[in-house]
């Protein structure tokens, strides 16, 4: 008699995602379309804004096009972005054209527009979405997820049962960390002290030119700007915690910090925020468990985060979420299968992204780098696609 391992490995699953972002709602998309069960869970009610640099790369439009919403999102975009020009503190710069990393142009969109659209094509996909639902408790199956236990909307509480279960809530791993809990009796996933804050505004009144996405290096961390539509741009940054509780304040954060850049003073010392900015805490960079258990996974930012500064987070959101649905499609050894394939498409990017952050968060390092790199646009052009790792398959439209 089969066990449970193999029924599950060989019939359409049910899957419960958690967490509504480009990971998890392109993940229900393709799952959904495969003819499978799906449920998605999301806490925030959309759409709604998400600290995120808004930096699509060209990469992303071939999943777009995959997903069903590639014209919606081209038209959606704010701003085609055809070059990333990086700038030192010394005032040094160098220049990445999009064409670079598999593409004409990149795109400037903001996150609450995207989430949106990618979330009301899971709907229509047919996945089965809860908003505004938290997720409360883990029901354990043996060594196992069984099904989870959430609060929704109205505060009542609910089951949701299935038999595979995705983590897709971002550098949080709430899903994961619940399991680590209930199962192993581990009490979650011990990151090291929490060392950058990261930052973000729309802002209007900048003076930035149409079609460029424009990083800025300073001492403690780094920044970037770019258009999202109807003249606003989206500042997000990144610094160490140190650096921002010396400064005391965003505000001061900002004069005695960011602008300390010339070009990031010239851009943005007019500017105007448009809301009051998020912050969110970031605890490391790198790899976290891909299968924290049998039957779960993670995809996007709770399976790596890779550094914001490569412009590469959105591309892994949608390619882990590829990955994934493939292996599960395929149906036979998940884990394994899904591991191997994670590794293989991100292990080396995940690297590099290391070494170019321990440069950039030095000036006179980063300034030396910038020097070096402005030289060579062969190096260059090598080492922007190192953070994107060999193209997979040439952009097709739907």
């Amino acid at each position: 008699m089969p066990d449970r391992e193999s029924q599950i490995e060989h019939r359409k699953s049910r899957v419960v995602i958690a967490g509504a972002g480009p990971a998890g709602s392109s993940l229900a998309i393709r799952l959904a379309k495969a003819g499978f069960e799906v449920v998605l869970i999301e806490r925030e009610k959309f759409p709604r804004h998400k600290l995120c640099g808004e930096f699509v790369s060209p990469e992303c439009i071939r999943h777009f096009n995959d997903l069903g919403v590639g014209g919606q999102m081209l038209d959606a975009a704010g701003d085609r972005i055809v070059a990333t020009n990086f700038y030192s503190q010394s005032g040094r710069s160098v220049s990445v054209p999009s064409e670079w990393l598999g593409g004409d142009s990149a795109l400037g969109i903001s996150r609450d527009v995207m989430d949106a659209t990618l979330i009301e094509e899971a709907r229509r996909a047919g996945a089965e979405v809860f908003e505004e639902t938290s997720l409360v408790e883990v029901e354990r199956d043996g060594d196992r997820v069984g099904q989870l236990s959430v609060r929704t909307a109205d505060g009542s509480r609910r089951t949701i049962g299935g038999d595979l279960f995705v983590d897709a809530t971002g550098r949080s791993c709430v899903l994961a960390n619940l399991v680590r809990r209930k199962i192993s009796g581990r009490s979650g996933t011990v990151h090291p002290e929490r060392r950058y804050i990261g930052f973000k505004a729309h802002l209007e009144n900048v003076d930035l030119e149409p079609g460029v996405c424009e990083i800025y290096l300073f001492d403690g961390g780094y920044g970037g700007l770019n258009f999202v539509g109807n003249g606003v741009a989206n500042h997000c940054f990144l610094v160490t915690s140190e650096t921002f509780k010396a400064a005391g304040s965003v505000s001061c954060l900002l004069d005695e910090v960011v602008y300390r850049n010339p070009r990031a003073r010239k851009a943005m010392e007019n500017s105007r925020p448009l809301f009051d900015w998020l912050a969110v805490s970031v605890g490391r960079f790198g790899r976290k468990e891909l299968t924290p258990t049998a039957n779960l996974f993670t995809v996007g930012d709770s399976a790596a985060f890779i550094d914001p500064f490569t412009g590469s987070g959105m591309l892994l959101a949608l390619e882990s979420a590829e990955l994934l649905a493939d292996a599960i499609v395929g149906g036979h050894d998940i884990g394994a299968v899904y591991t191997r394939t994670y590794e293989a498409r991100f292990a080396g990017r995940l690297r590099v992204s290391g070494l170019l952050r321990g440069a950039a968060s030095w000036p006179r390092a980063a300034s030396g780098l910038i020097a070096s790199l402005s030289a060579s646009r062969s190096i260059l052009r090598r080492i922007a696609r190192a953070t994107r790792g060999e193209r997979r398959r040439t952009s097709r439209t739907t």
